[in-house]
């Protein structure tokens, strides 16, 4: 398995031991009673780590391998794979589990990382976003289907997948921006099918794009807005990413 520069610098592969700090974004059962979990890590981007015996109720594996747990891990290297030997718990982000559509949002965007994210590639950012985004809604300070948008859209542009919200033909900003599906563009370059989006919706596009930190989080949409600018997102997606995932469904399901 081939990791970051930053996660070799530490001695990691030399000494085939070490310690990332990362968020659980993905679990599966190995057996009767191990797991395989996969880590965003600061430093190291995506990894799959072993942790044997990590279902079992009395494991100190147990809680640091629950999706969305934040933790240090102690992990080594033994014929091709890595393997968790101790964690310690950061936070679990307990408050996700409180309310479906909560959960349900959170469920999607790990697994929308986990899928969609290279292996062994730093990601900081995208661990930063996810970050802020697990905290607000944990902590019930973020509206779960505006916080997944917002982290869709912010993903895109750290992904390389969406550079700003001006016309893809003349790169101006315009007064009134359209949607067809597969990109953005103003009324005189606007192509057949495409779609007005609502002032409020160009408008959160380019604060999401033009800012940095938890400062993408601070505005809120009218239903209608929120409503669009969840379908833009959806087409969006599948369009650039090729992805239509059942969580993200479930989730909007969820929030109706």
């Amino acid at each position: 398995m081939a990791f970051s520069v930053g996660f070799m610098d530490k001695g990691v592969r030399a000494m085939s031991v070490g310690k990332i700090r990362g968020i659980v974004i993905g679990e599966a059962q190995r057996g009767e009673s191990s797991k395989q979990i996969t880590v965003l890590a600061k430093g190291v981007g995506k990894v799959r780590l072993s942790a044997r015996g990590a279902k079992n109720a009395k494991s100190h594996l147990l809680a640091g391998t629950q999706l969305f747990a934040y933790c240090d891990f102690t992990i080594y290297e033994g014929r091709g794979f890595w393997s968790v030997t101790q964690i310690d718990l950061i936070e679990s982000f307990y408050g996700l589990r409180n309310d479906v559509a909560v959960l349900s949002q959170a469920v999607y965007l790990a697994e929308l990382v986990e899928k969609t994210c290279p292996e062994g590639m730093e990601q900081d950012e995208i661990m930063q976003l996810l970050l802020f985004t697990l905290q607000g809604m944990a902590k019930g300070h973020l509206e779960p289907k505006l916080a997944g948008r917002i982290f869709e859209i912010k993903y895109l542009q750290l992904s390389g997948l969406l550079a700003s919200a001006d016309c893809m033909i003349c790169e101006e900003t315009p007064e009134y921006l359209y949607f067809d599906g597969e990109g953005f563009t103003c009324q005189n370059h606007k192509r057949p099918g495409a779609k007005p989006l609502l002032p409020a919706v160009g408008a959160a596009l380019s604060h999401v794009l033009e800012n940095e930190g938890k400062q993408i989080f601070s505005f809120r949409l009218s239903p209608e807005a929120l409503e669009q600018l969840d379908r833009v997102m959806r087409q969006y997606l599948q369009m650039h990413v090729g992805l239509d995932l059942k969580s993200r469904r479930f989730a909007a399901d969820m929030t109706v």
